[in-house]
C-alpha cells in the first residue's frame, strides 16, 4: 500500500503518513515506497507461511506466527520448516492459543537478547527464531547454540501473549485488521 493510500484510509495527509512511517522501527518498504512489512507481518516470502482466511502472507520469524493472530483477532494457518530436521511444521494458531500442531512436540528457538539489535530486528533476532520439530531437534539446537533459549510452543505462545497484552486491551487502537 502506498503512503498516499494509507493517508487516504487514515484521513491524514501524505506527509503525516510518511513522517510517521519513517519514525517507526520495523517498517519495511519496497523500491516504490509501498509498505510491504510491519512488525513481523510481511508480503515478502519467508520461511514462515502465514494464512489468514484466504490471504497468504508471511512472517519474519516463527514467534511472529504465535502472537499475530491475537493482534489480528483471527486464526492463522502456519507452515514452516525445522532448520534441524528439514521437516515441514504446520500449526493452526487462534488468538487464544495453538489449536493444532504437526508435529505435536514443537519447540521455538530464541537468540540471546544481548545479541539483538532493535534497529535491525530481522537481521539480529528474527533470523534465529525457528520452529524445532521435536525434543531431539530442540536438543541439537541447544547443543550447537548454547547462548540461545528454546521453549515449547505453548510457552512461546504465552510469552508472545504477554508481550502484546497491552495492545489487546479493550479500546486499544493498535489491533490490526487484514483486508479480506
Amino acid at each position: 500500500m502506498t503512503p498516499a493510500a494509507l493517508a487516504q484510509a487514515a484521513n491524514r495527509t501524505a506527509g503525516e503518513v510518511v513522517g510517521r512511517l519513517s519514525s517507526w522501527p520495523n517498517v519495511e518498504r519496497d523500491e516504490a515506497g509501498q509498505v510491504v512489512a510491519f512488525s513481523g507481518l510481511t508480503l515478502r516470502p519467508t520461511a514462515h507461511g502465514f494464512r489468514v482466511g484466504t490471504r497468504g502472507l508471511h512472517t519474519w520469524c516463527a514467534w511472529d506466527t504465535l502472537f499475530l493472530p491475537a493482534l489480528l483477532r483471527q486464526t492463522a494457518d502456519v507452515r514452516s520448516l525445522c532448520p534441524v530436521t528439514g521437516s515441514v511444521v504446520e500449526l493452526v494458531v487462534a488468538p487464544d492459543g495453538v489449536t493444532s500442531a504437526r508435529p505435536a512436540d514443537l519447540h521455538v528457538s530464541f537468540p540471546s537478547l544481548a545479541a539483538t539489535d532493535t534497529d535491525d530486528i530481522t537481521g539480529s533476532f528474527c533470523c534465529h527464531v525457528f520452529f524445532l520439530a521435536g525434543a531431539d531437534a530442540a536438543r541439537t539446537w541447544r547443543e550447537t547454540r548454547a547462548e540461545d533459549s528454546v521453549f515449547d510452543v505453548d510457552a512461546a505462545f504465552e510469552l508472545g501473549r504477554r508481550v502484546v497484552a497491552a495492545l489487546l486491551e479493550p479500546g486499544s487502537s493498535t489491533v490490526m485488521e487484514v483486508s479480506r
